[in-house]
């Protein structure tokens, strides 16, 4: 104990000169009870190994699994630490282009993942895993579309956490209660027909009660999940760069109508906000796109909408197209620096391939496994009350086939960035010249998509790894 008070007195001296009396003492006591905590708080435990992941509700669903795989005879101990998601992009982009030290397995999201996919194939920070899937059979048993996002130039380097497919979330008790039946609705067109007599203007303000879906120029997740529908998106599933494909105008241009003058059926309800929860539960829109994980952010953030809520496929851009689209994502790697790559790999394989953290995973986050031989768990027929009753985890099952493939670049995030730039502007000159039809909008979405195609590739041509590629005018991946 001296030798704390003399670790606290040396503490002190820098501020002794000056200082008096009562207020010396009182500093002298702080800095004793300071060394004091500093001194007794237990050292943290040791392990051989490092997991991260970027999510509290993963975080708690692993611990059981990590105390069990920690008691083992033989094993290597590992720690798992729950780190956000921007300090996760520094530590990644530090650990894999410098010199900062990086978790040995790491559960990523799309963001800090494809940082890793800036340069060739031998600069990547994660393991190869694709031998590892193609032995073990598990690229046969996960489903197709979630290897997408971790695949880099052909090989595969995380094991997908999850496939979000995206349903139609929309307020039942009001179609419901105005007697609509949504039996046949097979497109976009034919959803915002349905809708219609809910757009009515009951109070004579001028503007509809309430809009048929929340969608707006502001929100590039939104976007993203529409162009990814309707088989557009700034990048192929290679990774090529295609903003200026035709696909994408006709898709942006009908967007856009849905936005803008009397017909227009959509309104600006924000995502992961106390306002945008209160224009919810206000019913300011019907219809919202909402992907499984989406479904858990209702249920804890809005449960006076309990038994208001059901989901339904995605309408169609045509007859016969998509129901569906995707949005987020997460995937678990091994760093190619860490030992023991094979004890890792059972570890990850065992988290992710479980049924027990499957049916744990749904229950705690509404994410439905990718893994399709779990699939037939009575869980996922499940009535849930929240939404009225609908057994939701098989009606997001069916879809999960038909998710659209998303490439692995590390210019993803300035894609979708330069794609919700060309809608908002889109939408500007459409407010501004009146013309408010998909088909008079074409031209100058065809416009703006070829100029902020020249901007994106620009940037991306400065990556010295992608020179070679431009040539070729694959300069994305």
């Amino acid at each position: 104990m001296s030798s704390l008070v003399e670790r606290a007195r040396t503490l002190c001296s820098i501020w002794a000169t000056g200082v008096s009396g009562a207020v010396w003492t009182l500093v002298v006591v702080l800095a004793v009870a300071l060394v004091l905590l500093v001194a007794t708080r237990p050292a943290s435990e040791v392990h051989d190994a490092t997991m991260w992941t970027h999510a509290a509700p993963h975080y708690d669903i692993y611990i059981p699994a990590f105390e069990e795989w920690n008691q083992e005879p033989g094993a290597h101990t590992v720690g798992l630490e729950l780190v956000s998601r921007p300090v996760m992009d520094r530590r990644l982009l530090g650990g894999f282009l410098g010199s900062v030290p990086v978790a040995d397995l790491i559960e990523a999201a799309r963001s800090p993942a494809n940082l890793a996919f800036a340069g060739p194939p031998e600069a990547v920070g994660f393991l190869d895993l694709t031998d590892r899937l193609n032995e073990s059979g598990l690229i046969d048993v996960i489903s197709p579309p979630s290897f997408a996002p971790w695949t880099y130039r052909g090989r595969i380097y995380g094991l997908p956490h999850d496939i979000h497919p995206v349903l139609l979330g929309y307020r039942a008790d009001l179609v419901e209660a105005a007697g609509i039946d949504l039996t046949n609705v097979q497109t976009w067109d034919d959803l915002f027909e349905a809708f219609a007599p809910l757009q009515a203007d009951a109070d004579n303000d001028g503007r509809p009660d309430r809009y048929a879906l929340s969608l707006w120029d502001s929100n590039s997740d939104h976007i993203e999940t529409l162009l990814l529908q309707g088989g557009g998106g700034p990048f192929l599933p290679d990774g090529t760069l295609a903003i200026d494909r035709p696909i994408n105008a006709r898709l942006m241009s009908e967007m856009v109508s849905w936005m803008v003058g009397p017909d227009r059926v959509t309104t600006d309800v924000p995502e992961f906000s106390p306002t945008g929860n209160q224009l919810k539960l206000e019913g300011a829109a019907i219809a919202y796109l909402m992907p499984d994980w989406m479904c858990n952010i209702w249920r804890r953030e809005l449960p006076q909408l309990s038994g208001k809520v059901k989901v339904m496929p995605l309408p169609a851009w045509e007859p016969g197209g998509r129901r569906t689209s995707v949005w987020g994502g997460s995937m678990l790697g091994i760093a190619r620096a860490a030992e023991n790559h094979d004890e890792l790999w059972s570890l990850a394989t065992r988290l992710y391939t479980s049924d027990e953290l499957a049916r744990e995973l749904y229950r705690a986050g509404d994410i439905i496994t990718p893994v399709e031989s779990l699939w037939d768990d009575p869980i996922f027929d499940a009535p849930d009350d929240y939404f009225g009753g609908q057994p939701k985890g098989r009606l997001y099952i069916e879809q999960a086939p038909d998710v659209p493939r998303r490439a692995a670049t590390p210019f993803f995030t300035q894609g979708k960035a330069a794609m919700q730039n060309a809608v908002s502007r889109l939408r500007g000159y459409a407010e501004s010249t009146g013309k408010h039809d998909a088909e008079s909008l074409l031209p100058e979405a065809e416009r703006l998509l070829e100029q902020t195609h020249e901007e994106l590739r620009r940037v991306i041509a400065r990556n010295v790894f992608h020179i070679g590629d431009e040539r070729d005018g694959d300069v994305a991946r």
